[in-house]
């Protein structure tokens, strides 16, 4: 009896190895992961000058070149870009009416551009080569509502300031300041120092140090252009709690 129940185990075990219900060779499919270009990164050039730049490469299909260091003539530069598989196409830039198509790898946080065809020498010498993931934690540092008084004429103001994760800058006066109206602009922060720019009401970018902990923020003008916005940005700001 024991040796006829061995016999039909075997059997059963012979028929599932058969019918591939009990088979080894199986595999799964591993998911393959794209890393993305999308996002913001930064750069340090060197030469016959040494500067640093971000750009942004947005969800959107808006492209931005971003200046971050204070001494260096270049500007900013915008146009659009469109991603297809591991290329990107830069196209309706102001300065420049062709397109740049270039080749795009991203590993280990490092993002590399490599030129396929592209007529317009500042693009090409601004764009292509390596650059490195942007820390969110850099942003993070400075991201949230924050409020001070503002001195106009002898007379004291509220104002506020929210500063986002997405790079937006939002200034707001909570009392009403004569020549003054709040305002939308950009912006990005190194470890120590803050840049506004596509700021409508004025040229240039504006280049601030900032001191930041827990409950303040100390912001000292470095480098502006626009007279209206040291004011209204320098001096000592509260952070205000998160349901502001």
């Amino acid at each position: 009896m024991t040796k006829r129940i061995f016999q039909l185990a075997i059997a059963g075990i012979a028929l599932l190895i058969s019918s591939g219900l009990f088979s080894c060779t199986h595999k799964t499919e591993e998911a393959v992961i794209v890393a993305s270009p999308l996002g913001s990164w930064i750069r340090t050039f060197t030469g016959s000058e040494t500067y640093s730049a971000q750009i942004n490469l947005k969800t959107d299909g808006n492209f931005e070149w971003i200046m971050l260091d204070t001494l260096s003539t270049h500007t900013n530069s915008y146009s659009k870009v469109q991603v297809s598989g591991t290329q990107l196409r830069f196209y309706a830039d102001p300065d420049f009416a062709g397109d740049g198509l270039y080749n795009w790898s991203v590993n280990n946080g490092v993002l590399t551009l490599t030129v396929v065809s592209d007529d317009y020498a500042a693009r090409l010498r601004g764009i292509a080569g390596s650059w490195q993931i942007k820390d969110p934690a850099v942003i993070a540092r400075v991201t949230g509502t924050w409020q001070k008084n503002m001195q106009v004429g002898g007379l004291n103001y509220r104002v506020r300031l929210t500063l986002t994760s997405a790079g937006l800058l939002n200034w707001s006066m909570l009392d009403s300041i004569p020549g003054h109206t709040s305002s939308s602009v950009s912006f990005t922060a190194t470890d120590n120092t803050m840049v506004i720019y596509n700021d409508p009401d004025c040229g240039g970018n504006g280049y601030y140090s900032f001191l930041v902990s827990d409950i303040a923020m100390s912001v000292i003008v470095m480098k502006d252009n626009c007279p209206p916005r040291s004011p209204s940005f320098s001096g000592t700001w509260v952070r205000l709690p998160s349901s502001f």
